[in-house]
């Protein structure tokens, strides 16, 4: 008889894809719910949070939480220790890999514009 996989023998990528998807299906109904009530000022405001998240996402590419936290002495001198010790290829990598986060926060930060001025001259111009 074929025994039924138990959640332990699922793997772990498949937990964390169901969690990452269920946070993101949340997300996506409060974005509809504030659009769905607000209209076209929803939008805006959608946009202005995309907008702000993006902002926040560039301006901490270099390490993780330095924006409105006390930076120490040690913690960059730390940065600056690990970036010398890397070989050509981490140096490349890590360039190809903050390239493609600064194309992926610049498409976001646009798609927050965007949204915030549809929202609102979509608003403006139904109360005029």
């Amino acid at each position: 008889m074929a025994r039924r996989p138990t959640i332990a023998a699922m793997p772990v990528k498949s937990i964390v894809m169901a969690v990452v998807l269920s946070g993101w299906l949340i997300a996506a109904v409060v974005a509809f719910m504030i659009v769905a009530y607000a209209s076209f000022f929803g939008i805006a405001v959608v946009g202005i949070v995309i907008w702000f998240v993006s902002a926040r996402m560039d301006l901490e590419q270099d390490g993780a939480g330095a924006v409105g936290v006390g930076i120490s002495p040690g913690f960059i001198a730390q940065q600056v220790k690990t970036k010398a010790e890397m070989s050509h290829a981490e140096r490349a990598a890590l360039r190809g890999q903050r390239a493609l986060e600064a194309l992926s926060t610049r498409f976001f930060r646009h798609l927050g514009i965007a949204l915030t001025l549809i929202g609102v001259g979509g608003f403006l111009y139904f109360q005029l």
